[in-house]
């Protein structure tokens, strides 16, 4: 009898295998009807049930495989596997710890703890389980791109990219892997290799929408934006009830200026993905860039969401956790009940968005809430100084116990939304919210004696598209910096020698430059540099908006009216909505940084 069963089993093997599933299945259920306890059949058909999904046949079957034989590590393998998959990767780590003393080298069940292992979090120990099961196999796909994945999480993207590159030596037309490397080398901020890793990824697996997708961010990234929008509209048909082509385009469509088509494939992909936070941000900033506020602030609190924005809030993902367990504060006119009554005011995103929200402090003032303000710890001595009776903490992860125990909270970026609901409102904006050291600036201003003294900058520290469209070199301020009778100030941060001993070397020395200040940590220095000065003259970056919050004339630069951020977007008459003192310098004609600064020059040379 059993050598006539053996080779019907092998049969049924091999039609799973071909995946003619309906075949197998009823030949191993005439096998099980003929001897009910056949361990290997009851296996096969527990595999062919995980296979397809059906995870408590699956079970069923496995475990009926395993009363007629427990010493069976491919079967607690299986059984770990189905585990996992149905939620209980505790009990899965159990089976396979089974498997492995049965087997101690079973690549299979290696891998399936480091899956299990991986679900409950605990990534360094998942890390250990992948590497030991690529010892044993390491011809496995899927082992190397977990195991580059939980490096990835980990944040060691270097050792991720090693363990991609290793997988695609072995198996180098597996598009997982090309993904994968592509995104590790996005994060990198190698946009030209990882672009080339998408390329590669869709050539082997044209039809996978994650591919696809990930392409087009990287083609819409790199400046490439007929690609991009090529591979969004072929998301868009290829798989037209998946929000990610619809919130893709419309990212792409928004960086050319076309905000209504814009907002109406944001408004798409939220009618498909209801909860897709990143879509309805998206959509209220195409609102904020028109000044629709009433339209925007609703959906702009959907970038703390955890689907949204939200891994860009705080470096810290865990202190927007004890976040959500506050409640939130709806503004004037809502009682706070604990703690005296004190709404606890969170810090935001960059340094420029939090001098930004802080425009709404006097107004918060006025309310007369009590409240408890965290701002960048360089900045606590000008808020200080600027709002005396006001109490403020420093920017911390994890955030100040005071911030934890308050009455109520929300994020500095929730006030405008309170304050600022339509553009009449924005006629209180004050002209200042920062106040330099007296003492500093009357330093700084002896030593750079009578004016005219322009501060200016040309980069930001963002990279990518949007970098591209904040940062200059300083090459292209040459025409500005030639100008006559006027004395420049560079105040830019980051490292900048190079840049600076290659333009003296051409042209001779042009401006003056603090060396001995850290541009970067000290800003109560950078705040009275630039409290010294008549005027700054800068591209978007951190600058700006500390020479904007002190009330000084600012000249905001950006090419062919592309304004980076909504909040430099100008209704016609190139003044800023958000400050006062902020002119911006733009046209359509002007495309590029040299025409722009060219521009300035002969604005500057028309002033002084």
């Amino acid at each position: 009898m059993t050598k006539r069963i053996a080779p019907r089993l092998r049969e049924a093997i091999a039609l799973r295998r071909q995946g003619r599933w309906a075949q197998a299945e009823s030949l191993l259920r005439k096998l099980l009807a003929a001897r009910p306890r056949d361990a290997d059949a009851l296996y096969q058909m527990a595999s062919l049930k995980a296979d397809a999904g059906a995870f408590v046949e699956a079970h069923y079957f496995v475990t009926s495989a395993l009363e007629v034989d427990q010493g069976a590590a491919h079967a607690q393998v299986l059984l770990g596997r189905i585990q996992t998959e149905t939620g209980s990767p505790d009990a899965a780590l159990t089976s396979y710890a089974q498997a492995l003393a049965l087997q101690p080298d079973c690549a299979e069940a290696l891998f399936g703890r480091g899956v299990a292992l991986q679900r409950l979090g605990r990534l360094p120990d998942a890390l250990e389980s992948y590497t030991g099961a690529l010892a044993a196999a390491p011809e496995q796909a899927e082992a190397w791109c977990n195991h580059g994945n939980v490096l990835f999480a980990l944040h060691r993207f270097d050792q991720a990219l090693r363990s991609f590159d290793e997988g695609l030596k072995r198996m180098p037309d597996v598009a997982l892997l090309h993904l994968n490397r592509g995104n590790t080398l996005n994060t990198l901020g190698r946009t030209a290799e990882a672009l080339a890793a998408f390329d590669r990824a869709v050539a082997l697996d044209d039809r996978n929408l994650d591919m696809r997708c990930n392409r087009a961010n990287a083609r819409h990234e790199t400046g490439d934006t007929a690609g991009a929008l090529e591979d969004y509209r072929r998301m868009i048909a290829d798989a037209p009830d998946d929000a990610r082509g619809y919130n893709g385009l419309g990212s792409a469509l928004q960086d050319q200026g076309l905000f209504d088509e814009a907002a109406t494939c944001y408004e798409r992909a939220i009618a498909l993905d209801p909860v897709d936070a990143d879509a309805r941000h998206n959509l209220a900033l195409t609102h904020l860039f028109q000044h629709d506020f009433e339209a925007a602030w609703a959906p702009y609190e959907y970038r703390c969401d955890p689907s949204g924005y939200r891994h860009h809030l705080r470096k810290d993902h865990h202190s927007i956790d004890r976040f959500e367990s506050l409640k939130r504060w709806r503004g004037p006119g809502h009682a706070v009940s604990g703690v005296s009554g004190v709404v606890g005011v969170w810090g935001e995103q960059g340094i420029g968005d939090q001098i930004l929200f802080s425009t709404m402090l006097p107004e918060l003032v006025s309310s007369g809430q009590p409240f408890i303000y965290e701002v960048d710890p360089r900045f606590m001595p000008a808020y200080q100084r600027a709002f005396p009776e006001s109490s403020f903490v420093a920017l911390s992860d994890p955030p100040a116990q005071v911030l934890c125990t308050a009455g109520a909270a929300l994020f500095s970026g929730s006030l405008p939304g309170l304050f600022r609901p339509t553009v009449a409102s924005f006629a209180r904006q004050p002209r200042r919210v920062l106040h330099a050291s007296p003492e500093r600036t009357a330093h700084y201003r002896n030593v750079l004696g009578p004016g005219p003294n322009i501060a200016f900058s040309w980069r930001s520290s963002r990279a990518g598209r949007l970098g591209r469209s904040k940062s200059a070199t300083l090459s292209d301020f040459a025409s500005l910096l030639a100008l006559a009778d006027v004395r420049f100030v560079d105040v830019q941060y980051g490292d900048t020698e190079a840049e600076r001993e290659a333009l003296t070397q051409r042209l001779g020395t042009l401006f003056t430059r603090f060396d001995d200040v850290d541009y970067y940590n000290d800003l109560e220095e950078v705040l009275a540099i630039l409290d010294a000065c008549d005027l700054l003259i800068t591209t978007s970056n951190a600058n700006a908006h500390l020479a904007a919050a002190l009330g000084k004339p600012v000249w905001l630069l950006y090419p062919a009216e592309g304004a980076p951020f909504h909040y430099w977007a100008h209704g016609g008459d190139h003044r800023c909505l958000w400050y006062p003192s902020v002119e911006i310098v733009s046209a359509p004609a002007l495309t590029d940084w040299p025409q722009l600064i060219a521009h300035a020059a002969e604005k500057c040379r028309a002033r002084f």
